[in-house]
């Protein structure tokens, strides 16, 4: 570790000796501890890993003014597995992907999705999800366009369309990717000490307490298991 590293965490909070954003009192340890296990579980099949955060909305106000009581209480209802639904279409989707591009001929190296999420509300009016996703570089390097046919970012949009119910136009301005949201970590790289703790310090961001909204009935945190 250089002098410069060593500065920063005697100056920054840290998290088994890993960078953390905020001090370790506003953030769930045990949040951490996971996020640190989605990512170990993820190197442990694709030493080389390409993680992305992104960030899920729901449909505005209006769109629940437009609804029925009944198709009210049946989109709350549905809400409830959100997550869930989201993850089991984007395996899907990257599964049907990966099987076109072997009828064209094409490299689909596999590629099974982890993610972490963490649902929060601060000042808006409806809650929002973080995400990080992790996949295996062999197989995804960059997100692509929005409206490029089997790019991830396309990908991860009709995903949350599937899981919203809602049209692939709405859904598309309810999918967020921040500035640089790309990480790579690669086991056998010279730097992957820093890419890793890079990516976690990012991600550490899932685990805050202030905006997370507990006693509602929903969950606010969730990871891949192994």
């Amino acid at each position: 570790m250089n002098t410069y590293n060593r500065y920063l965490l005697m100056k920054k909070s840290t998290y088994n000796g890993l960078l953390i954003q905020g001090t370790l009192k506003d953030n769930e340890e045990g949040y951490l501890e996971q996020l640190i296990e989605t990512m170990n579980y993820s190197l442990e099949e694709y030493p080389r890993t390409y993680a992305i955060r992104v960030d899920l909305r729901l449909p505005s106000h209006g769109f629940l003014d437009d609804l029925t009581r009944d198709e009210a209480v049946s989109y709350s209802i549905r809400r409830t597995k959100l997550m869930s639904r989201f993850k089991e279409s984007l395996s899907e989707k990257i599964k049907a992907q990966g099987m076109r591009r072997k009828k064209m001929g094409k490299r689909a190296a596999p590629c099974k999705v982890r993610y972490a999420w963490a649902r929060e509300q601060d000042t808006s009016m409806h809650e929002h999800y973080h995400l990080v996703l992790l996949f295996n570089k062999d197989r995804f390097f960059t997100i692509g366009r929005y409206k490029q046919r089997d790019s991830l970012a396309s990908l991860i949009t009709g995903a949350w369309t599937s899981a919203l119910g809602c049209s692939e136009e709405e859904a598309l301005g309810l999918v967020h990717f921040p500035i640089n949201h790309s990480y790579y970590i690669e086991k056998n790289s010279e730097h992957f000490t820093d890419q890793y703790s890079d990516l976690f310090y990012r991600i550490s961001y899932l685990a805050k307490k202030r905006t997370k909204r507990y006693g509602e009935g929903h969950r606010c945190f969730g990871c891949s298991t192994r």
